[in-house]
């Protein structure tokens, strides 16, 4: 603490260790050294969290900069710069139902566009732990390898989630390719399947297609 008086400076340490919930700093007086003063384990956590905190804030600041983002909700501003995943498919929604069936529970969420709504599976021990009950703000996932898609109305029903929607665009690999389909609530699905598959459906940009995965394919994640 360059610049202030000794009693200056253990007057602002006496200050930090009464308005922390544990002592930041020991004090040690006397001895062959003449005392002195350790940070102690509270202490240097603390350091870390508050240089955690500072890099959280820029990364809210780069939030703020993006104007197609809501600041409404808690979950998605969070999600938008802490842990990234794989899946492609990330809805926001609100848990509307949720039965109590022992082991395997299911979920009845409606996204965010107020129109669709997702079927998902969990164990009780999750649906517990994660705290879900209806009104729950939560972010569903499904990986694009996990949805089907069919042109046939009459298998629609084939899968406990089947979304209507339209193909927006089209891109194709060496073995498979990227489907995006819009669907009638506003929401864009990823789907990925094979090259033969594409050509059986003759899917081209505006087909009219049902995008189809099971309960057990939606991840749930949400804040506790």
């Amino acid at each position: 603490m360059a610049g202030i008086s000794y009693k200056s400076a253990w007057d602002a340490i006496n200050e930090m260790n009464q308005l922390a919930e544990q002592t930041v700093v020991e004090r040690a007086t006397g001895g062959k050294g003449g005392g002195g003063a350790q940070v102690t384990h509270y202490g240097e956590r603390l350091i870390q969290l508050y240089d955690l905190l500072g890099q959280i804030q820029q990364k809210a600041f780069d939030v703020l900069q993006q104007d197609n983002l809501p600041l409404d909700s808690l979950l998605a501003a969070i999600s938008r710069f802490s842990l990234q995943t794989s899946a492609r498919n990330q809805f926001f929604g609100t848990v509307i139902e949720r039965d109590h069936q022992q082991v395997q529970q299911h979920l009845d969420i409606l996204l965010n566009d107020g129109k669709t709504r997702l079927s998902a599976a969990i164990t009780q021990q999750s649906a517990d732990r994660l705290q879900l009950s209806p009104g729950k703000e939560v972010l569903a996932l499904i990986k694009a390898p996990w949805v089907k898609l069919n042109t046939d109305p009459a298998l629609a029903g084939a899968a406990d989630n089947s979304l209507a929607g339209v193909v927006a665009s089209i891109q194709p690999g060496a073995d498979h390719s990227e489907v995006l389909v819009t669907l009638t609530g506003g929401e864009t699905l990823c789907a990925t399947i094979t090259n033969a598959e594409l050509q059986q459906l003759k899917l081209q940009p505006g087909s009219a297609v049902y995008a189809l995965f099971n309960a057990d394919r939606v991840i749930v994640a949400t804040l506790c």
